[in-house]
């Protein structure tokens, strides 16, 4: 009869760790990786449950190979975690930004990860990026949480960052990094992004012709291509626009849905770029004309000043935003079609609830429209 029982312990699904469970010598024992037999195995860094479950075989196999051969547990011929210097927190944060940044992820948010990560780094204390991440205090980090508290949202996507950033060291390394979900929540508002009126959108695109042309060509963009206006729309280059000038061809990571996208120019939108693309390269930004675009913060500044200016003059009103472009563009063109696959296509969402959410902007029908839906008899 066998004194040892190794199995694979795992669920279906890919974020929550799977292990090889061993019952050896009157110990149990769990095991993430193979770096004790000298094997460069790691199951949770597998990108699907297929890839996961093969290498979870291989390396259950390779331990019930080392008990065959008493190999395992061994104190002269497996590495022992207390020989191995355990990894301080700020190397483990520095390499879960270095694993982040070769994973399949946009650049923007790599970026957000990286700038969230130094400022925490550069909140710890000296003895705390040099410590042990498990002796790293639930409180410290709500303090440093804490610093996002502006609004709830700002506050919670922090929190989802960081939390981002310690799920990639918990996916290898077998240390405890719960202390992110302990930290307190916020309930967000969901900004509405309030549609456009006719009359308005009109007088809110003229205002900008007037007085921001690269602003005006961005807003347009939004509304009739139904673009992103800040990872979308800024990050254009000349190789993007294709057939004549009537679609922008998008890859899965050049956009948030992760999927190839093809959008069509409408003419009112081609005109405009017929002379802007004039004499670009290949890899010439539509907007700066040189290959590197706008900061991040471009539009976002640019729409802030104007809306000012548009506020004053009474043509658009509190909660219109850059964003309410392909808010209004979306809900015409479910007025259009009433087809919600082809608005989730147009708009490049994975998922058809927040195409659902874009339809907010419908608003509230008079009684005669209510009257003609109603069921008969």
């Amino acid at each position: 009869m066998n004194d040892h029982l190794v199995t694979i312990k795992k669920s279906n699904d890919l974020k929550k760790r799977a292990y090889i469970s061993i019952y050896v010598k009157g110990r149990r024992i769990k095991e993430y990786t193979g770096i004790k037999l000298g094997l460069n195995i790691k199951p949770n860094s597998a990108n699907s449950i297929k890839q996961r479950d093969e290498l979870l075989t291989l390396l259950e196999y390779e331990f019930k190979k080392a008990i065959e051969f008493n190999k395992y547990p061994n104190n002269e011929t497996i590495i022992h975690e207390k020989k191995i210097k355990p990894l301080s927190v700020k190397e483990l944060l520095d390499l879960a930004i270095s694993n982040k940044k070769k994973a399949n992820l946009t650049s923007n948010y790599v970026k957000h990860l990286e700038r969230l990560t130094e400022k925490l780094k550069a909140f710890l204390t000296t003895d705390e990026l040099n410590g042990n991440i498990n002796n790293l205090q639930r409180g410290r980090i709500q303090d440093f949480m804490n610093e996002f508290n502006s609004t709830a949202s700002n506050y919670m996507i922090s929190r989802r960052h960081i939390k981002a950033v310690f799920a990639e060291i918990n996916k290898d390394l077998d240390y405890d990094t719960s202390i992110i979900t302990k930290t307190d929540k916020r309930k967000a508002t969901p900004k509405l992004h309030k549609i456009y009126s006719d009359e308005q959108l009109t007088n809110v695109l003229q205002f900008l012709k007037n007085n921001h042309e690269e602003l005006h060509l961005c807003c347009l963009m939004s509304y009739g291509c139904l673009l992103r206006p800040h990872n979308e729309i800024r990050l254009l280059k000349r190789h993007h626009i294709k057939n004549n000038i009537t679609e922008i061809h998008l890859s899965g990571n050049e956009n948030k849905g992760k999927k190839i996208r093809t959008v069509p120019i409408p003419n009112y939108v081609r005109e405009l770029l017929l002379k802007r693309l004039e004499g670009l390269s290949h890899d010439d930004n539509i907007f700066t004309q040189r290959p590197d675009a706008n900061n991040p913060y471009y539009f976002s500044t640019a729409w802030t000043r104007m809306f000012k200016l548009m506020e004053k003059a009474g043509i658009i009103e509190k909660n219109q935003t850059i964003y309410s472009f392909r808010h209004t563009a979306s809900v015409n063109v479910y007025k259009k079609t009433k087809d919600l696959h082809i608005l989730q296509q147009l708009l490049g969402h994975s998922d058809m609830i927040v195409t659902l959410k874009y339809l907010r902007g419908l608003g509230v029908h008079n009684a005669d429209e209510l009257k003609h839906v109603m069921p008969e008899l």
